[in-house]
């Protein structure tokens, strides 16, 4: 099934609604902060800090597809001094350590989906410019540059080198880990030791990325110590973050951000699932010339059809799909040049109520590919945009402002 991009835009709703946030969205300034580390291709090395370039990607159309504006730490500076306007429905989307999967796998969809990530770096790790060795794991200080410069990352510290070295980068088995201060340490001491791991860590990112600034830093571990907000004061860091999950409320304090870690059975579309409200509508269509209507909910200004109802009115067209629903993992699966064969439920009218919905949490796979689409549940059934649809199943989607209806060349 061809993935083709149009741009034809859908039939305006009889009446546009006003929507409430999903789960963890918020109107105001509380802003959800997603926390990833590492990405590989082979699912069978996920763990609690590691997901699929594949998860991460589908996170990444989930807020694209729902109207998420990413934010980056220069961007909650700004809003919080009344610079910039808090955008209705924001993100800030961050990686700790500095993992080449960041650059291989998270870059392109970043760049993709018009997503934008903050990537806090252990800068001791960063290989230098134009390392061949093919089996690094880190990224190295030109990768981090370019994706400065293409204005989809910004680059962030996690300190020089106090990510637990001496324990492999793993937990402290005294439960003094990253910033902490040590037993017994002074605070001159401790301002000597960490404020000049901050300082090498910052210089570092200055003189290798481009960037003017350093903005943010996320704590190691999420452990945090209080001796540590008057050394990023100093370094003029002024965004941080932690690892306790929870929204964080930019416009109280910018320091010791919450932040969702998400996992492979975490995802985004479930964490930040749409809850929003549906107004019964018709939809006006014309497929190839031939004019239909089809029942559909107008959500948030758009109209959402059943996708049987689509798969009926494509039948014997270029574009005809079959619709299978997968009740062990609760998704639509799409399947080109294959007849439809229809349930006898399909163009049932609408009761005619207002409903509360959710949007789906899986992907739609058309063709063995998963890609998540904005779409909604609605008494069983699944609903589209009829140009997601056209995305998924290479059928164009204009819109007539004249007639007022979807025009489907298919």
């Amino acid at each position: 099934m061809k993935r083709f991009l149009r741009n034809g835009l859908l039939a305006a709703c009889l009446a546009v609604m006003l929507s409430a946030f999903g789960t963890c969205g918020a109107a105001g300034t509380k802003l959800p902060v997603l926390m990833y580390h590492d990405l590989t291709t082979d699912p069978s090395k996920t763990n609690s800090m590691t997901v699929t370039d594949e998860r991460f990607r589908l996170d990444m159309e989930f807020l694209q597809q729902f109207g998420y504006t990413p934010l980056l730490p220069a961007d909650l500076i700004e809003i919080r001094a009344g610079k910039m306007p808090m955008p209705d429905k924001a993100v800030m989307v961050t990686f700790d350590d500095g993992y080449r999967s960041n650059y291989d796998y998270a870059y392109p969809v970043l760049q993709n989906t018009g997503m934008k990530a903050a990537i806090a770096v252990v800068a001791h790790n960063i290989r230098q410019e134009g390392d061949a060795d093919s089996a690094r794991h880190n990224m190295t200080w030109d990768e981090l540059r370019e994706m400065v410069d293409s204005g989809a990352v910004e680059v962030g510290s996690h300190t020089y080198n106090l990510h637990n070295p001496q324990y492999g980068g793993n937990n402290a088995p005294d439960g003094i880990n990253g910033v902490m201060r040590r037993k017994g340490e002074s605070r001159s001491a401790y301002n000597a030791r960490v404020g000049g791991d901050l300082s090498s860590s910052v210089q570092l990112i200055l003189t290798h990325t481009g960037q003017e600034k350093v903005n943010y830093f996320s704590y190691p571990f999420g452990a945090y110590d209080s001796w540590m907000p008057d050394l990023l004061a100093q370094a003029g860091i002024q965004v941080s973050a932690l690892t306790n999950p929870g929204l964080s409320e930019i416009s109280v304090t910018l320091q010791g951000l919450s932040r969702y870690g998400i996992t492979m059975d975490r995802p985004v579309s479930a964490l930040l699932r749409q809850t929003d409200q549906a107004v019964p509508a018709l939809a006006a269509v014309s497929v190839n010339g031939e004019l239909a209507k089809l029942p559909a909910y107008c959500i948030n200004g758009n109209n959402y059809v059943r996708v049987r109802d689509v798969a009926v009115l494509l039948g014997g067209t270029g574009s005809a799909f079959n619709v299978e629903w997968n009740s062990g993992k609760n998704r639509v699966e799409l399947q080109s040049f294959t007849p439809y064969t229809p349930l006898g439920t399909e163009n049932a009218p609408l009761s005619g109520e207002t409903r509360t919905v959710q949007s789906i949490t899986e992907p739609t796979v058309a063709d063995s590919v998963p890609s998540m689409v904005a779409a909604y549940n609605v008494d069983g059934y699944t609903y589209y945009k009829l140009r997601s649809l056209g995305d998924l199943c290479g059928f164009a989607v204009d819109w007539d402002e004249e007639s007022q209806t979807v025009i489907v060349t298919a």
